[in-house]
């Protein structure tokens, strides 16, 4: 609290102690659309004849220095025509100069066509005069989001990919192949808590409704955090002043999921204004965006579960015939999810001004991101006994590529079939809050930020019900046939001749209770302070300021496992069903509710489970503190069509944390707490070159070193010592990866808002972690097990020491193709490619395999097709992501991998001259299908289907 103290003191200080007018004078304004009066980012205001230039800032605002008299002053913006203005500067004075722009090429075209062009423009421009290598995406050009989820517009950026869920929902964010964890996702330049176990964003607590554009700052300068492997995202809120008055908007819709043949809801209400207070002009901005989703997340899910069969160890199943590895299926679930999302966003974004210099803003946000269902689940165990190795147990009958059969008898496969239900329902709520302002002098600039943000996660029931049906006279025995695996279809029957679908065949139960609260609060201050100089023709920036980040994770999970015999009645928890999914009938579905039901009226019928119900109550709950103090000096010359920026930046960053250490050895229970702590510091060195070799033709190279902090669970987790001995452990001494990044890009901008680029890029990252797992007899003096080749107990923890290259080339090309005759005019395309390698090292590894970096792709690709023409829009979106890394085992048969996806998304609207608005749009229009694998692309581990999402409505705008 004291840094925000200072910080706060230094605000209301200086202002009025270092901004004292010098006898040259100042032009201040707004440069804005002629035509809609929105304000330009991004425009480049320059003085004629003179060194001195200016780029806008969000609100198209801004500042020259001139002497005193006549001056010319130049804007110049890609996509609208190029302005002069001759102004009449006063000694020592400010004359106000705001300026629209027009674009003569767009006369007579109809609304749609003008929109999307100055969206177009408006990322570009800020592109162009950004200091670091930028991605920018504007409100205009986000495309459809079903459900405001903000990972809907990134997937469409270049060299960024979104994981997504078994839902089909966006969740977690990679650039340039580095994971989620290792990145920084922002508001308004402030990092955001995360909901889960990482340090990750989770997108789908985010709707994207009240911000206007989106920066995928892929090589920071010093003035940005230093805590991003990959990248920033910095999302930036919509502000009045963006705007030249009054503008409403409303948005009402339905979503379709075909799926499950369901509907939901969308409803967005936007609305700013400008309001003259204080005898100020247009002085006060107020901008509100509210929104509300209802999506059924239905879902389909199969799971295949596989077992390395080496041709040489097994003769008997003639596998040698095969010219490619044959595994056999050992187990397969296949289930469907029901669950429902629910998610209400508020931003509220309040801008006033004091007058020319002087500027303060309020942004505030809430949402509230609920999740509902239960997954119904069958679980078939075919063969989980044999093994692999010479003179091993052989349990396998028929092995082929595509069907395989278990083994009868007490030295048989010994299957079994299973039933789960699990029910879920969780609430998500961010709050978040920033307050700063705007200073500025003739040749100098404070700005400062104070922020505040907390997350919560409340899962309120995670509740799963699983019963097992295991006989052993006879044993159950099966055979499955792989007829699509790709997409689920999977038979498996079984060859025993009992009936699979009676009761008093069961053998054993569990009940699992769970209810936990994970909330991050977050608190942070920022000052930056910049003064320019003249030097001849060149101009010298110097740039300083100081950051105080805390961040306060805390988790807590509460977690009771009951086991049920024999003689529990299963009759009571099932409905019988007769349904066939994904080639698999179902015979019943187990109703988790009906067990906590039974649990409290007959809760003789259950038996408490003490050792899985204390590791899953502590082992994970922790209470943690991270402080980061940081500080940066830069300077930027700008001398002719050349910019040098270099400095440094150093963060420190102080680690606290209380978990616990659990044990049951010797059916002994056990809970300590342990606190712990632990800091470390990063000098960040930077620098950024900037070369305009002729007009809209920019070479950049940069070079910046940034550090990311470990896996937040990797980190906080405790320790657990099971009855037999084994330990798990989290690592608190664990210290970040650290990256030299290299980049370079040319670009080229067109006189009608275009964009070609070619970027190459090169990480050298060191530090990562990786879970080592070895055998031990004996502790060392710190508790830590000391490694034995023939040790009877198994130890498990995460460390440091993997690392990796990431190196790739970049191809962007957007244009409209304005040269094409009549409609065909009204064609835009916009297509992205990034070709990549990854070569990362695990200690833990011995085979020869070329392993990349988790969520890594070699090869994305984005295109977008775009046609406007009189009124009417239709929108086609494709894209394509190679095969990465889910997680990665100690041998080729634990790795996981996700297979390569494709997509294509489908919109279209006609605008009415009045302001309405009809649209439509389909998101995964060709149904494809999630598909994950083990190893090799032929062991489909997992195949899930989301459907298509189809939303519709009416929008007016006042």
């Amino acid at each position: 609290m004291r840094n925000i103290a200072i910080a706060l003191t230094i605000s209301c200080a200086f202002p009025s102690a270092i901004f004292a007018q010098a006898t040259e004078g100042t032009v201040t304004g707004r440069i804005y659309n002629e035509e809609t009066g929105d304000s330009l980012r991004g425009a480049v205001v320059s003085v004629v004849g003179t060194n001195e230039q200016d780029y806008t800032t969000e609100d198209g605002r801004f500042q020259l220095s001139a002497r005193p008299g006549d001056v010319t002053i130049q804007i110049d913006y890609v996509g609208f025509d190029k302005v002069r203005r001759t102004i009449t500067v006063p000694q020592g004075g400010n004359v106000v100069a705001n300026i629209g722009l027009a674009n003569e090429s767009l006369a007579g075209a109809d609304i749609i066509v003008r929109a999307y062009a100055t969206g177009q423009a408006l990322a570009i421009n800020q592109q162009k005069t950004a200091s670091g290598i930028v991605n920018i995406i504007s409100e205009e050009v986000f495309g459809q989001m079903p459900d405001g989820n903000i990972g809907a517009a990134l997937q469409r950026l270049p060299g960024l990919s979104v994981n997504e869920d078994q839902d089909g929902s966006a969740a977690g964010i990679n650039i340039r192949g580095i994971e989620a964890d290792y990145n920084s996702f922002q508001v308004d330049g402030n990092r955001m808590p995360t909901s889960g176990g990482g340090r990750g964003f989770d997108s789908r607590q985010f709707a994207a409704d009240g911000i206007t554009n989106i920066e995928v700052i892929k090589a920071p300068t010093p003035d940005r955090d230093g805590d991003a492997v990959g990248g920033i995202i910095n999302v930036v809120s919509r502000s009045a002043f963006q705007r030249s008055g009054q503008e409403v908007k409303l948005k009402l819709g339905g979503v379709y999921s075909d799926l499950p043949d369901k509907f939901g809801h969308s409803a967005t209400a936007q609305y700013s204004d400008l309001f003259s207070v204080g005898g100020g002009d247009r002085n006060l901005g107020v901008s509100l965006t509210v929104s509300s989703y209802r999506t059924n997340r239905y879902s389909l899910n199969r799971d295949m579960d596989w077992v390395q069969v080496t041709p040489e160890n097994n003769p008997e199943l003639d596998l040698a015939q095969w010219d490619k590895p044959v595994w056999f299926m050992e187990s397969s679930h296949w289930e469907y999810d029901t669950r429902i999302t629910d998610t209400n966003t508020a931003n509220l974004a309040l801008d006033f001004r004091t007058d020319e210099f002087n500027s303060f803003y309020l942004r505030s946000f809430y949402s509230s991101s609920k999740r509902s269902g239960v997954s119904y689940e069958t679980d078939i165990d075919i063969d989980t006994r044999f093994q692999d190795a010479l003179g091993g147990r052989k349990t396998y009958d028929v092995l082929t590529p595509d069907y395989g059969r278990g083994t009868a008898g007490d030295d048989g496969s010994q299957g079994s079939r299973g039933w789960i239900g699990t029910e879920d329902k969780r609430d998500n709520k961010l709050f978040s809050v920033n307050f700063g302002g705007r200073h500025e002098a003739t040749n100098s600039l404070l700005t400062y930020d104070l922020f505040y943000s907390r997350s919560k996660q409340t899962v309120t029931n995670d509740n799963e019900l699983q019963i097992l049906m295991e006989p052993d006279d006879p044993w159950l025995q099966f055979e499955y046939e792989l007829v699509n695996p790709s997409r689920g279809n999977v038979i498996i029957n079984p060859i025993d001749g009992q009936d699979h679908t009676d009761l008093s065949l069961m053998t054993e139960g569990e009940l699992e209770v769970t209810n936990s609260v994970k909330i991050e609060e977050i608190y942070s201050a920022r000052a930056d302070w910049e003064r320019s100089f003249d030097i001849g023709s060149s101009e010298l920036t110097f740039k300083t300021g100081g950051k105080f980040y805390r961040s306060s994770p805390r988790y807590d999970r509460t977690t009771n496992i009951y086991s049920m015999d024999e003689a529990f009645p299963y009759a009571d928890v099932v409905t019988a069903t007769d349904q066939v999914l994904l080639g698999g009938p179902k015979y019943y579905d187990v109703n988790p509710r009906s067990g906590i039901d039974l649990l409290q009226s007959r809760p003789e019928l259950f038996e408490f489970e003490p050792e899985d119900s204390l590791e899953d109550s502590n082992f994970g709950d922790y209470d943690a503190t991270e402080d980061t103090k940081a500080g940066y000096v830069m300077a930027t010359l700008r001398t002719g069509a050349h910019t040098i920026l270099g400095g440094v930046r150093y963060e420190h960053v102080k680690w606290k944390n209380s978990n616990y250490v659990v044990s049951y050895l010797d059916e002994v229970p056990s809970v300590t707490e342990v606190r712990s702590s632990d800091s470390y510091g990063y000098w960040l060195p930077g620098i950024h070159l900037r070369h305009e070799l002729a007009p809209n033709l920019i070479l950049r190279e940069s070079y910046n070193k940034s550090y990311g902090r470990p896996r937040l669970s990797e980190l906080t987790q405790g320790r657990f010592v099971n009855e037999d001995g084994d330990i798990s452990d989290g690592n608190t001494s664990l210290t970040p990866a650290l990256s030299d990044n290299f980049d370079a890009q040319i670009e080229y901008y067109t006189r009608t808002g275009g964009l070609f680029s070619v970027g190459v890029f090169y990480k050298k990252i060191k530090n990562f972690t990786y879970e080592s797992v070895y055998d031990f007899d004996e502790l060392d003096a710190n508790g830590i097990p000391i490694p034995s080749p023939e040790g009877q107990f198994e130890y498990e923890r995460p460390v440091n020491g993997s690392s990796a290259k990431n190196y790739g080339l970049e191809l962007i090309a957007r244009q409209r193709l304005t040269f094409l005759p009549g409609p065909l005019s009204g064609l835009s395309a916009a297509v992205s490619a990034t070709f990549s390698d990854s070569k990362a090292e695990y200690p833990n590894r011995t085979d020869d395999r070329d392993l990349p970096l988790p969520g890594f792709s070699k090869f994305m690709f984005t295109g977008s097709l775009d046609w406007v023409w009189n009124g009417f829009n239709i929108r086609a979106d494709y894209r394509h992501r190679d095969a990465y890394v889910e997680g990665l085992g100690s041998s080729i048969e634990s790795d996981e991998f996700f297979a390569a996806e494709q997509r294509v998304d489908l919109e279209a609207g006609y605008q009415f001259k009045n302001g309405l608005k009809l649209y439509a749009g389909v998101t995964n229009l060709t149904n494809e299908a999630q598909v994950s694998y083990a190893g090799y692309r032929q062991f489909v581990e997992d195949a899930s289907l989301a459907g298509r999402k189809i939303n519709f409505g009416v929008e007016y705008k006042f």
